[in-house]
């Protein structure tokens, strides 16, 4: 598999991501796609490069009849010349009243580098991978796709998005493909292909959401604001999964202690998964991680901003506390100086069985590398390109490969500058300008990638009115980056995130 797919440069599913240093269920009963199909009787139209399928499925008891289209958008220049084509996948509710006005939703994965397979068949979409329970492991191949009962489709029209590079979105033939590897870069492709989509389906009076998960939600946050700015385009809401703002809360060095105080809940997170902690904390989850946090936020941080001139009895206790936290030994922890590398932490959890725990997410297991990227890579890989070319699926003709994920956007142009990239000032300033627009933060208990207290951090410091402070809305879930590998946690994703879509239309 490539592990070598890059950890930065690649290594993560659409999860991704970060990268560490930016300077640089049980099987619901449910129907099964092939009795779905012919239940359905889809009928299929193909035109401008895209395949059309109506198909029904039953949601909750109801039965729900959409319309998928999977297919081409090409950005031009000025004067109409093609520079490159953007393959998305979009599901639109029919039946409905009033259609154009039904909210529609962008949903972008990250990377940068990864296409949007992740959200689409393992969340939101109509069909999802179907993971053994809990989602810690693989399942076992041949791998199977089930209908989704948790598509936020009933909620909102779904348009899943491959950036220029990823899944089959490409440069035209003679165009540099590097004119889109960079944050502004990619801001205003999406942006450019969001107007498009939006203007062919004349959909400019429906309410707009946007989803990005990962490095994803750095793409949206940027998005909100350049949308307004150079479209008029105004959104309701957008939704951050296991997502970060700043990478301050991801590269530590001499002078930025920030990551150790994000990273500290996830280390007890995954200890107590492992049953790790003492029993006065496996006891209780939530008070064992009210407990760390409130200590991440105040001693430890007090003490690491003290750095050398932290009394010896202070350091002893400190110490005493984080070896409690994350069962690590205190000797070790002292001579860590009282930060513990997240790559070290995942390797000596379970040293004493010779295993390795995920960065993604920690609740898996292995043996070397990331077990939490064998666990989804070859699945969501192989389903995905079943689904893509399927009569039962998307019927979507093609010998080329999908690009699940691809390191050739590397190296990503961020701009440049002497300090860490962030679009908090982006998102704030979106956010100024548009008070009813409101953020919904899903975050996953076990992720060591993108870590909840980082983004957390990072809007605690953001620069905004009171007023507007209210405006972000917070999901936790048992799982790590991908939460909704967990059905459990997928159920309770969906719930939350359609409940968003639908209070913020009512605010």
């Amino acid at each position: 598999m490539k592990s070598a797919l890059l950890l930065l440069t690649l290594a993560i599913p659409a999860l991704l991501l970060a990268q560490e240093k930016p300077t640089e269920a049980a099987k619901p009963a449910e129907t099964k796609p092939e009795e779905t199909a012919k239940k359905a009787e889809p009928a299929v139209e193909k035109s401008d490069d895209s395949v059309t399928t109506e198909r029904k499925m039953m949601i909750g008891g109801e039965e729900v009849a959409y319309v998928s289209r999977a297919g081409m958008i090409t950005l031009t220049k000025t004067y109409g010349e093609p520079r490159a084509k953007v393959f998305h996948v979009s599901y639109t509710r029919i039946g409905v009243e009033q259609a154009e006005k039904r909210p529609v939703c962008f949903c972008f994965n990250g990377g940068p580098g990864s296409s949007s397979v992740w959200l689409h068949m393992g969340a939101f979409g109509p069909k999802r991978v179907v993971m053994p329970d809990g989602g810690a492991t693989a399942p076992k191949p041949p791998y199977e796709l089930t209908d989704n009962e948790f598509t936020l489709l009933r909620e909102a029209d779904l348009v899943f998005v491959d950036p220029v590079s990823t899944g089959l979105s490409l440069a035209e033939k003679g165009e540099d493909s590097k004119q889109f590897h960079g944050f502004n870069e990619d801001i205003e492709s999406v942006g450019e292909f969001i107007r498009l989509w939006i203007t062919k389906h004349d959909r400019w009076g429906s309410p707009k959401f946007l989803m990005g998960e990962s490095y994803g939600a750095i793409r949206v946050s940027g998005l909100a604001d350049h949308l307004q700015d150079r479209y008029g385009m105004y959104l309701n809401g957008i939704i951050l999964v296991s997502g970060l703002l700043d990478f301050k809360t991801l590269s530590p060095d001499e002078q930025n202690d920030v990551p150790y105080i994000g990273w500290l809940p996830g280390y007890t997170a995954a200890a107590h998964f492992h049953k790790k902690l003492a029993p006065e904390l496996m006891a209780d989850f939530q008070g064992t991680w009210g407990r760390v946090r409130e200590f991440a936020r105040g001693a430890y941080a007090t003490a690491l901003v003290k750095g050398s001139s932290l009394p010896a009895e202070d350091r002893e206790r400190i110490s005493a506390e984080l070896s409690a936290l994350t069962s690590l030994p205190k000797d070790y922890i002292l001579r860590q100086n009282l930060k513990i590398d997240p790559s070290a932490f995942r390797h000596k959890l379970l040293e004493s069985e010779g295993k390795v725990i995920g960065r993604f997410d920690a609740r898996c297991v292995g043996w070397e590398g990331d077990p939490s990227m064998s666990a989804v890579f070859g699945v969501f890989s192989t389903t995905m390109n079943t689904y893509l070319r399927s009569k039962d699926g998307l019927n979507y003709e093609t010998d080329r490969p999908y690009e699940i994920l691809n390191g050739g956007v590397n190296p990503w142009n961020y701009g440049g500058g002497n300090r860490y990239f962030d679009v908090a000032g982006r998102l704030g300033s979106a956010m100024k300008q548009n008070p009813a627009l409101h953020v919904f933060v899903a975050c996953g208990y076990h992720d060591l990638a993108t870590p909840p207290e980082g983004i957390e951090h990072t809007i605690r410091h953001m620069d905004l009115p009171q007023d507007l402070r209210g405006n972000f809305h917070y999901g936790y879930y048992d799982g790590g980056h991908m939460m909704y590998t967990a059905v459990p946690s997928l159920r309770q994703l969906s719930a939350d995130v359609g409940n968003f879509l639908k209070e913020t239309l009512r605010r």
